[in-house]
């Protein structure tokens, strides 16, 4: 029976990676071959070694030569029959592979056999698409794992819909730190030139991941696709928290871990002074009027016009909501209403809760709506080289290739506890 496209790409995988093990083998005989006083009889196991690797090589080689003829020869086949199926298919439903929890079964397995090696995965992927009779590849995540990784997205309501989005890897900001300003004039006097001052820096980008541990029994036995859903769902979600934190106030890893989101500059950890202010604010006990007046005083040091966005923690919204006027009467229509993690509007301003803020050494951030640059991937997009998902026997990970700072001039103020 003739093999599928699948199996003749994992088999030449296979061979392709037994004979790097070969030639490593190869090698390392070389090196004892090299080695002085090596007695007679472990000389002539160590020749008779080498040239069994030989011939195993050689085998190999031309074991992967006849996968090359036969990998083209069915290339060219299921192209002949994409072309027929778009055909035929022309003015009627695309198949319905991609929606089937066969599409994310197949997915799941070709992600674990291709561990470590995200492009042959896709390869080998798109080779199964097109054995299924799938001609449209703008759209090649299954459908179950899209659904659930877009869900995340399309119910998204936090501090990433207040940023800028720009699909370049690397960017140079350059920002006029100095306004215009017209002149008086005298007669017989000199008119004089506007000086400008400019600073200018690189955004970049790199890779950011969540893992999530899942069991791949549990992931067979999902008969409804509920599972999986909630795998891809958990995952989303945790990756759109990790960017958010390390957004507002860093990942909390040191700077020389190994897993650090090393190229999105926190707002908290900021250090180009003409990109923030800061205001003092006492955030002890009940508040009063002049906490109000001290935060409206740091988000007066925005320059940006643009709206104003506040991340805090819980109980400090709630400290807000709670202020009293003079006359002891709450300034706030609604001082008993639940605080919302996705957005609240407290003393005119919008502000975003969230836990990793509670203990965060500036007890609110402020930033001009749009003022804070990201860069890279869509994370929303559908392509699978968005997203990067790589899977084993153990766990699942979703990546992308980010990064971020702000890119406005004064458009963040850090409130420091007084």
């Amino acid at each position: 029976m003739k093999k599928s496209l699948v199996e003749l790409l994992e088999a030449r995988q296979k061979a392709a990676d037994e004979l790097s093990e070969v030639k490593l083998k190869k090698a390392t005989i070389k090196a004892k071959l090299k080695e002085a006083n090596i007695e007679a009889d472990v000389l002539e196991q160590l020749k008779a070694d080498a040239e069994a690797l030989v011939t195993q090589a050689n085998t190999l080689k031309e074991t992967i030569d006849s996968l090359d003829a036969d990998i083209e020869e069915t290339e060219e086949e299921l192209n002949k029959a994409a072309k027929s199926i778009k055909e035929v298919q022309k003015g009627k439903t695309q198949m319905e592979y991609l929606k089937t929890k066969e599409a994310a079964l197949d997915f799941a397995r070709i992600l674990m056999d291709n561990e470590g090696s995200s492009n042959s995965a896709r390869k080998v992927w798109e080779a199964n698409l097109v054995e299924k009779g799938v001609t449209d590849l703008n759209k090649i995540l299954p459908e179950p794992v899209l659904i659930a990784i877009q869900n995340a997205f399309n119910d998204y309501d936090g501090i990433l819909n207040h940023v800028t989005k720009d699909p370049r890897y690397a960017v140079r900001v350059a920002l006029q730190t100095q306004q215009a300003k017209a002149k008086g004039h005298q007669n017989g006097k000199t008119k004089k030139d506007e000086s400008f001052v400019f600073i200018d820096y690189t955004i970049n980008s790199a890779a950011v991941y969540i893992k999530y541990s899942f069991e791949y029994a549990d992931l067979k036995k999902d008969t409804t696709g509920a599972y999986f859903n909630y795998v891809m769902n958990e995952l989303a979600q945790g990756f759109i928290r990790a960017v958010e934190r390390a957004v507002v106030i860093g990942d909390g890893k040191n700077s020389d871990d190994d897993d650090k989101i090393t190229e999105i500059k926190s707002i908290a950890e900021e250090t180009l002074a003409q990109l923030f202010d800061t205001q003092e604010i006492n955030v002890d006990g009940e508040f009063d009027s002049t906490v109000l007046e001290n935060l409206v005083k740091g988000i007066d040091k925005l320059a940006a016009n643009t709206t104003p966005i506040l991340v805090t923690s819980k109980t400090i919204a709630r400290k807000l909501k709670m202020v009293k006027d003079g006359e002891k009467r709450y300034i706030d229509p609604q001082p008993f209403a639940p605080i919302s993690q996705t957005g609240n509007v407290i003393a005119g301003y919008q502000v975003y809760v969230y836990d990793w803020m509670e203990d965060a050494t500036n007890p609110i951030i402020a930033f001009a709506d749009k003022a804070y640059k990201m860069i890279g991937d869509d994370v929303s997009a559908d392509r699978f080289e968005d997203y990067d998902v790589t899977m084993n026997r153990r766990h699942i990970e979703l990546a992308s290739v980010l990064g971020g700072r702000l890119g406005q001039y004064k458009s963040a103020v850090k409130f420091t506890k007084g």
